[in-house]
Formats: C-alpha cells, structure tokens, sequence
C-alpha cells in the first residue's frame, strides 16, 4: 500500500497580486506564505513520510525549505525535483491578471469544459493531467509501501483527484485546493482510497506518526 501525499505550494506574491503565474521565474511566497510555510513544520511534523518529490517551481521548495531545516525530516530517504509534477504550462496567459483573463471568451470553457482546452503557446489540461498520473503511477509501482510527500500546484492537485475519483475531467474544477492544504490518496490491491482532499489539518491525523 502506497500513499501519496499532495501538498500545494504555500500563498505566493502571485496569488496575492492576483497574476497567474504558471511557471513565471522568481515568484517568492508572500508574508501570508511564509507564515504557511512556517505552521508546516508542525502541520507535518513527525507524520509519515519516506520520500518527498518537489515542484522545480521556487515557491514550491520554499514551501517545505522550514520542514525540511527542522528535526523532523531526518528520516528521508529520498528527495528530488519531478518535472511531471510541475505547473500547468498556460503559455501566453502566463503572468497576467486573472481579471483580465477573466474577460476573455476563452475562459468559459476553462471553467465548463477544460477538456477540449488547449492554452495558447501551452499545453491542455488532458496533457497536463495525463504526465500527471503516470508520475503517480511510477510512486504507487514503486518498491514498498512508502508514503511519499509530493510539493505542487492546485491544477495539477485537481487534476489527478478527479482522475482517481473516476470523475470526468470536466469536473475537476468543482474541487478547492486551497494554498498549503493536503490532498491524500492511497493505492492498495484493493484499489484507491481518497483520504483527504483540501484539508488544513496536521497531516499525522491523515497518515499517522512515525
């Protein structure tokens, strides 16, 4: 049985001005960030987690930079940079005001029918959600029965719930993933269990202590 726990990045500079950043270099987390940041250290404390994979995104690694400064990550066996984790690439809408973007008549079916949606000088949602699951994929093939804590962005987040919920893609927009929450799903031979999605609770309550 493997676990994979997802942790999307702390508020950033971005999400405060508003601006879909996308993979837009050198945006920092916000004063709220960092202080998200810091209440990880605890939210994650001495949880169970074997292997962490991260976002090459910054405000990604400066997520989980005070979790991993602290006592508690002394335990990990493994940490790496995982491409097919990291944010949506939305092309020519990256770095603009969501007001803006709001306005245009592409918008409606981001929102109704992101299917059939491919961002402009970017990829689709079908082609950010299919490198998406094979990443889980390889995780939950992987040898033993880790739990493997994985730093990364609320539309990717969104994405493989609604695939591991055996929902639509058109439906994954229905779903929160607020800044810094966990979303947790778990693989067995029995199949998959969703154990949290969105939730602001200590991740030990999810996933138990070491």
């Amino acid at each position: 049985m493997s676990t994979l726990i997802f942790l999307r990045h702390a508020h950033s500079q971005a999400n405060e001005s508003n601006v879909l950043a996308g993979r837009t270099p050198g945006v920092l987390l916000s004063k709220k960030g960092k202080r998200q940041a810091t209440d990880l250290i605890e939210r994650i404390g001495g949880a169970k987690v074997d292997q962490v994979h991260l976002s090459p995104i910054t405000r990604c690694q400066l997520t989980l930079d005070p979790w991993l400064d602290s006592k508690y990550s002394s335990t990990i066996e493994r940490l790496d940079i995982r491409e097919d984790f990291t944010e949506m690439d939305y092309g020519d809408w990256s770095g603009k005001k969501l007001s803006s973007l709001r306005r245009s008549p592409f918008w409606k079916p981001i929102q109704e029918t992101p299917s059939k949606v491919k961002f402009p000088g970017g990829e689709s949602f079908r082609q950010a959600q299919k490198r998406a699951i094979e990443g889980c994929e390889e995780l939950f093939n992987s040898r033993g029965n880790k739990n493997h804590l994985i730093v990364s962005h609320s539309d990717l987040i969104k994405l493989i719930a609604v695939h591991y919920l055996e929902a639509h893609i058109d439906t994954f927009q229905r779903i929160e993933v607020s800044q810094a929450s966990f979303t947790v799903i778990q693989k067995s031979s029995r199949g998959v269990n969703i154990l949290a999605i969105n939730s602001a609770s200590d991740l030990r309550s999810i996933v138990g202590e070491r």
